[in-house]
């Protein structure tokens, strides 16, 4: 770095830029000076690396393929159809462009990139030593401006129901124990092995082994985030093999799945906890000292903004907006009509901040019966997405309190075709990634079918 003082912008920049892409982006993290000079001069590729957002993935209840909501680009578009991956794959996780799928009729486990197209599929499973009456988490940690690599952590939990085949002994162990194992998937070895993580901060609770709460999971800057059913959230570091309990924010009930969510926005890991289908609280992981805590950061009612956007008469396709549903299993599934699988798209920005602004004032009083259910956050600024009762998708900035109507989220014939209880089970916020080098082809001699 002495060397590097002595050097003026202009020849550390003109240095810089004649790097690759991912080496720029690993050079803001050397010191606070180049992560400045890089941003200044704008020498960051932000048409390669994850840096916007794509469009949302979701699972509906019934249907076959995810369904993708994507935003106006005035780029190349992105198809949510993950036809090029073998079979119908259910969408797990993602992590910064990747997605994490499973295929729903034999289990394979895959890695891809909607963007380049590519996809690896992950060796099977090892049996774990806690047996597989076990139900596990998959969570997918990746980070293009650091490696090309990306692991994927099975963290072992109690199932739902409970199995005979559980061991009780193993059940009323010590929790959390000194010690946590579980089995990682790493693309730089193409292999799953079994990693130790040490227990740092002390217990603040114990008892039997514990579950987790599935999707209910992030990634931020080297640890892993898990929500677990008792209160707390597991936060496992990969950097220095550790992990720590961190309890849950006070006053907030648990008790009701799919009502806390968690993931990363601009400063960082956020919880949303939804209540009484119209309110919501947003938290903030404060982890600047020893004492890592949640912050209350914001807290909302929806209910008289529900009533007026309901009010509003026919909210389903006729009304547009400016994102898209592209309707992938209606295209796709039962029809395969390829005629129809090309996806069009208005070729213009979303402007996250001024467009399509809905008015919030001299709200409509009454009585509504629809709900307020949260999509996800926004990874780069202070906004959540959510779903207005199946029917739209906004856009809530809880920093200013406005709303933002992007568009139809109810799929084509959607109630027709399922027969079932309509609903999105879960929600990713898609981050386009545009880069090529995704390990893929190593990956197959080691598949053992």
């Amino acid at each position: 770095m002495a060397i590097g003082r002595e050097l003026t912008d202009d020849l550390i920049a003109d240095v810089l830029r004649r790097l690759p892409p991912r080496g720029v982006a690993v050079s803001r993290c050397v010191c606070r000076a180049w992560r400045d000079l890089v941003d200044a001069r704008r020498l960051l590729r932000a048409d390669l690396l994850p840096r916007s957002v794509g469009g949302i993935f979701m699972n509906y209840a019934a249907l076959y393929y995810p369904e993708f909501f994507s935003r106006p680009t005035t780029g190349p578009s992105i198809s949510g159809d993950l036809d090029f991956i073998p079979g119908f794959s259910k969408v797990m996780d993602h992590c910064n462009g990747l997605l994490l799928c499973r295929e729903t009729t034999d289990d394979h486990d895959y890695v891809s990139n909607p963007a380049t197209r590519q996809w690896a599929r992950l060796p099977p499973r090892p049996t774990s030593q806690m047996g597989e009456a076990f139900d596990y988490i998959e969570c997918l940690a990746y980070d293009p401006t650091v490696s090309p690599h990306y692991e994927v952590f099975l963290i072992p939990s109690l199932p739902d129901e409970p199995k005979s085949m559980l061991d009780s002994e193993m059940v009323r162990s010590e929790w959390p124990p000194s010690s946590y194992t579980m089995q990682v998937f790493s693309s730089r070895t193409g292999c799953w092995e079994e990693r130790s993580f040490v227990l740092e901060g002390g217990r603040w609770k114990e008892g039997r082994m514990v579950q987790t709460i599935p999707y209910m999971k992030v990634y931020w800057r080297g640890a892993l985030y898990v929500a677990c059913k008792i209160g707390f959230v597991l936060r496992i570091s990969i950097s220095n093999a550790k992990y720590r309990l961190v309890p849950m924010p006070s006053n907030v009930s648990y008790k009701h799945h799919g009502c806390l969510s968690l993931g990363r926005s601009e400063k960082g890991v956020y919880c949303a906890f939804e209540h009484d289908s119209q309110g919501l609280r947003i938290f903030l992981l404060n982890e600047s000292s020893d004492q890592v805590g949640w912050e209350l950061k914001h807290i909302v009612d929806f209910t008289s903004f529900a009533r007026k956007f309901h009010a509003r008469g026919d909210y389903s396709e006729q009304l547009k907006g400016p994102w898209i549903l592209q309707d992938i299993n209606y295209y796709k599934y039962p029809y395969d009509n390829d005629e129809h699988r090309e996806i069009v798209e208005d070729n213009f920005e979303w402007n996250s901040d001024d467009d399509n602004i809905l008015n919030t004032e001299d709200m409509a009083e009454g009585f509504y019966e629809g709900y307020i259910s949260f999509l996800g956050f926004h990874p780069y600024k202070e906004i959540v997405f959510l779903n207005a009762a199946l029917t739209r998708a906004v856009a809530y900035h809880w920093n200013t309190s406005k709303f933002q109507d992007l568009g139809n989220i109810y799929p084509k014939d959607y109630l027709e075709v399922t027969l079932h209880c309509v609903n999105i089970d879960t929600s990713f916020v898609y981050t386009l990634c545009w880069m090529e080098d995704l390990p893929q082809n190593n990956l197959e001699p080691r598949i053992e079918d």
